[in-house]
């Protein structure tokens, strides 16, 4: 009991400090600010695929053959474009744990609006390379951000949804970016980027001015303790300390679920950057028949997220390990259609008219399958780490994803002449999607662990910042009443140097002879009667008092009024002195008004 009441104690006394120092998310603007960051996501994403489908244009630019195509644009590019993205991740999830993550997303909004300008005036390959790297700095630190604000935007049981969501609008970014790059690219490959560019800019702002700031740890409950670990003024900090490192090493489901970054995402990098070419050059689609083949494709993608999203929530809910078991058959169960799609035309020869309905259910069927895990092993990620580390594991996965990609893509490039041709370098890559499902698979062992270690830290936390805000609060008591006394002596000092300053209250001596003698035939009451009520009143109302008189010049007087009482014996001044003092002075103040 005593302990519940030091904690309100602590809360109502440290709610200010926590209000001056952070930005709280209000409900009715938490929808918008989900919004324009979501949106702000999408057009991010929408500059991965700007180059895939005019690869064939950039490389006549530059004069590449097609061996050169695929090395230079399709290989290297891609790998200067993802690279940066590593250290764009990592930065980005040291500083979501340290400032405001609504600015540094703004921030790196801005910094891909910039690229995308830059790469509309490039004229060699270097400078396009170069273009790509900064826009992959800016690409890669938003993921990260981005599910730090949905942590805390969002309790445990609706992450596998809201992660989802986030996987969906990078996804629509990731289509819509395919779709402007098909049908501007085919005027102009510039284009596209000019028109990502401007509405990058503009959420930007958006975010800037508009988005709020959750409160860090604000959707953590299940923990007695934790109400005090968010709202006491504790300091949330990147995940640097000895107690992060710790719960990091020692949490396998987060190396289990890194495992589907790197190296089981690098068949995405595949997909992703040859997809639209793959149709097009080996299958013989005509550019608009590969576009709706995309198109399909993603609409089964962005299906499957939520699908995907919406399941994890109500596994979780009956039991949270059962999303790990959900991922890991997803994952493994994803790389039979595509193996399918890339040997189309060893297994069934050219694709014609008649077998196209099956090959788009086929690609819809990957599609679907090929994203429903996402979300999953998002929520995990957020649900196994405390919120102040989030975001550094968030980069760390989406740093190994990014490294997936473009060494994939790279890797995948120089095996293409080894194995006899890109379909057959395509499906060994898949092999890498049943290899990290299984090992997901695993995690139906680790996951309930993990989490109750996350908890068991984050009552560790509370408790260091209930023993932080105490000590706060004794040495702020301490200065307070140092500053106190510090101020009483001072004000004693300066009274004591305005009673030297008093000698205009000094009675006229005949008017104190005269006072004197009266008050030595016990007529002090006629002295103050005669013409003078109002040292009455003032006696009334000083009565009990100490007044200063006898300090600053009552020396005469109370000398003359103890003689007084010495020689007859009055024992009426010596009840209460300070009733005399009181009554001098009273006197001496109508004895000064009086004409």
């Amino acid at each position: 009991a005593e302990a519940g009441t030091e904690t309100k104690a602590v809360l109502a006394d440290s709610h200010v400090g926590v209000e001056a120092s952070t930005r709280f998310v209000q409900p009715d603007n938490q929808s918008f600010s989900i919004a324009v960051v979501l949106v702000a996501l999408g057009f991010m994403y929408s500059v991965h695929n700007l180059i895939a489908p005019n690869m064939t244009a950039i490389a006549k630019l530059f004069h590449f053959d097609a061996y050169e195509r695929d090395a230079y644009i399709g290989g290297e590019l891609t790998l200067f474009f993802y690279f940066p993205g590593v250290i764009g991740a990592l930065l980005a999830g040291l500083l979501s744990g340290m400032m405001e993550r609504r600015m540094l997303l703004a921030a790196l909004a801005l910094i891909t609006s910039v690229s995308c300008l830059l790469t509309t005036c490039v004229h060699t390959f270097g400078e396009l390379v170069w273009a790509r790297a900064i826009t992959g700095l800016g690409i890669g630190g938003s993921l990260p951000v981005v599910y730090s604000l949905v942590g805390d935007w969002f309790p445990a049981r609706r992450r596998a949804s809201a992660t989802a969501i986030v996987t969906a609008a990078s996804g629509c970014g990731v289509f819509a970016g395919q779709c402007i790059a098909t049908l501007m690219g085919s005027v102009d490959w510039r284009w596209p980027f000019l028109v990502i560019a401007v509405p990058s800019a503009i959420t930007a702002g958006l975010i800037w001015w508009f988005a709020e700031e959750p409160v860090r740890g604000g959707q953590e409950d299940g923990v007695e303790t934790l109400s005090l670990y968010q709202h006491a003024g504790y300091r949330y900090a990147p995940g640097l300390s000895a107690r992060h490192l710790r719960a990091l090493m020692h949490n396998k489901t987060n190396m289990l679920v890194i495992l589907q970054a790197f190296p089981g995402n690098i068949p995405w990098g595949v997909i992703i950057v040859y997809i639209h070419d793959f149709l097009v050059q080996d299958l013989g689609l005509s550019r608009r028949s590969a576009l709706g083949a995309i198109t399909t494709l993603a609409a089964a993608a962005f299906a499957g997220i939520l699908t995907g999203g919406f399941i994890g929530e109500r596994l979780y809910g009956g039991h949270s390990k059962r999303i790990a078991m959900f991922g890991g058959v997803c994952n493994i169960a994803r790389a039979f259609p595509f193996f399918i799609l890339f040997g189309w035309k060893r297994f069934f020869g050219p694709l014609e008219h008649s077998s196209e309905g099956f090959f788009f259910v086929l690609l819809m069927a990957g599609g679907f399958l090929a994203t429903m895990a996402s979300p999953c092993t998002g929520a995990m990620l957020l649900n196994v780490n405390l919120p102040e580390s989030r975001g550094s594991v968030v980069a760390m996965y989406s740093v190994l994803d990014d490294l997936s990609k473009g060494f994939g893509t790279l890797f995948i490039s120089m095996i293409v002449r080894l194995v006899g041709g890109r379909a057959v370098a395509y499906q060994i890559s898949l092999l890498l999607w049943v290899l990290t499902g299984v090992a997901l698979l695993h995690a139906w062992y680790t996951y309930d662990e993990d989490e109750a270690q996350m908890r068991r830290h984050l009552d560790e936390a509370a408790l260091e910042s209930m023993v932080l805000i105490s000590k706060q609060r004794a040495q702020s008591a301490i200065r307070d009443r140092a500053k106190r006394a510090g101020e009483a002596h001072y004000a004693q000092k300066s009274i004591g140097a305005r009673r030297d300053q008093l000698s205009d209250l000094q009675w006229p001596s005949s008017r104190r002879a005269a006072f004197e003698a009266r008050m030595a035939n016990g007529g002090a009451g006629s002295a103050w009667e005669d013409g003078h009520g109002s040292a009455a009143d003032g006696v009334a109302a000083a009565d009990g008092s100490t007044g200063s008189f006898k300090a600053s010049h009552g020396g005469s007087l109370y000398g003359a009024a103890s003689r007084r009482h010495a020689g007859h014996g009055s024992g009426r001044f010596c009840a209460d002195r300070g009733r005399l003092h009181s009554a001098a002075q009273a006197a001496a103040e109508a004895m000064k008004r009086q004409p």
